[in-house]
């Protein structure tokens, strides 16, 4: 089901941008190799929507996420957010730029630290950012936890991700990606360590989180059938090349691209039937 945008702004502008690799000598191998990670990459994400970019693994898809939050820099292209250079911002203005953008993990163990509990995890970039009083940001954390579906929040303030289950790690990196309230939120395979009945329910928070919040969203995946259930529009990414973009539908229906149909014939078929996005 496709949201309708009538505003059609653009908040993420990705124009023909280069991103190389390049790996050092060894005894093995007298000279470098350079790997093309993303070749001249261009897409458009409108205020609002689920963006999807589907691909294998090393196609590219991570890298461009990175790309984005400004975790490496790129060789050529652009990418705007909001019409402004990202590459191009500075102290406030970058500190301002990663206020409105965040990242759900592939792996919230890893992404999680051990030795900070749940309370604290929310409550450090609320204090990076200088957001609230030591009053409010109790709020505020719990707002997040109980948005995240981690409820009663109080319950999971002094827990430590090894005393979480899977579903409910996931949920604490949800809570903090949210707790800053940002624009756009970028989530990178997120249920990929979860098992099937955890997800749905993971992609139903997600849905809930766009439709109340209208936060926009890059989602990351190498499942189509999960990006039909979740995006309005997708891309196609392969070894570093857009192959393909439309909505969802389309492309799932009339796929151009000898990629995109090989992806579509891999699909499982009980996993790829018509599934209606809850509302």
């Amino acid at each position: 089901m496709e949201r309708k945008n009538n505003s059609a702004e653009t908040i993420l502008n990705v124009d023909r941008v280069q991103k190389t690799y390049r790996d050092q000598r060894s005894l093995f191998r007298k000279s470098a190799i350079t790997v093309t990670a993303l070749n001249r990459v261009s897409l458009e994400i409108q205020k609002g929507e689920v963006f999807g970019l589907v691909g294998a693994s090393g196609s590219g898809k991570t890298t461009l996420a990175r790309l984005v939050l400004r975790l490496e820099e790129f060789e050529a292209g652009s990418i705007r957010f909001h019409e402004t250079e990202i590459r191009n911002l500075k102290g406030r203005n970058l500190r301002a730029f990663r206020r409105k953008v965040q990242m759900i993990p592939q792996d919230p163990y890893q992404s999680l630290n051990p030795y900070l509990s749940v309370q604290d995890t929310l409550l450090e970039p609320l204090s990076i950012h200088k957001i609230g009083t030591r009053t409010t940001r109790t709020e505020i954390i719990r707002e997040s936890l109980e948005a995240a579906g981690l409820t009663p929040a109080e319950d999971f303030f002094l827990s430590y991700p090894h005393q979480l289950s899977g579903g409910q790690r996931q949920r604490a990196a949800i809570a903090r990606a949210m707790v800053l309230k940002p624009e756009f939120l970028i989530a990178d395979e997120p249920t990929s360590m979860l098992d099937a009945s955890i997800s749905f329910n993971i992609f139903r928070l997600l849905i809930d989180i766009q439709k109340k919040r209208q936060v926009t969203f890059l989602f990351i995946t190498h499942d189509l059938a999960a990006a039909r259930f979740f995006c309005d529009r997708i891309a196609v990414i392969y070894q570093g090349d857009i192959v393909e973009t439309g909505t969802t539908e389309k492309v799932i229906q009339d796929p151009q691209s000898e990629y995109t149909k090989a992806l579509i014939r891999a699909q499982p078929k009980f996993s790829f039937a018509k599934t209606t996005r809850p509302t």
